[in-house]
């Protein structure tokens, strides 16, 4: 897949508004050869600080073997449609591309695992927006330059009461 593939796909996926806000999600992650590795359900909340072009995302991954993951984000938008990504377990910077529904993001990572121990993984995430409140991710998760495991989550933004 291509980031261009997408440029003329609606509804338009604006990252800093989806992400604004609080959010809930669920998913699971399958082995290489499509096992289900695990589940899990997150809670996101993130806020956009239009003045500094940054977009503060806290989110907690549940698994179900009882094992958490939380990442903090610090997200600049650099232009229109590129990102740059910073979060205390990603080696250097994250990058991001946008255009019309879809949201394409790549960098390195420590993952913790339920014994402790955290293993370092490369991701390549496509993000995919469905409506203004409903937005779908697929990441493949490599080590070594290997796949070893894909990552599906689905995020919902949770309506102010």
């Amino acid at each position: 897949m291509k980031i261009e593939d997408f440029a003329s796909k609606p509804p338009e996926f604006i990252l800093e508004d989806f992400f604004s806000g609080r959010l809930r999600g669920w998913g699971i992650v399958l082995t290489r050869m499509g096992n289900l590795q695990n589940r899990f359900s997150i809670e996101a909340e993130g806020r956009w600080e239009a003045s500094a072009n940054t977009l503060s995302l806290k989110e907690t991954y549940f698994f179900d073997d009882g094992h958490q993951d939380h990442l903090t984000w610090t997200i600049i938008k650099r232009s229109p449609s590129e990102y740059d990504g910073r979060e205390t377990l990603i080696e250097g910077t994250a990058k991001g591309e946008q255009t019309g529904n879809a949201f394409h993001w790549t960098y390195h990572r420590e993952v913790p695992a339920s014994d402790g121990s955290k293993a370092r993984f490369g991701f390549d995430d496509w993000f995919f927006l469905h409506d203004k409140n409903r937005m779908t991710a697929n990441a493949s998760l490599t080590k070594f330059g290997i796949q070893v495991a894909t990552l599906n989550a689905f995020y919902e933004r949770e309506q102010a009461v």
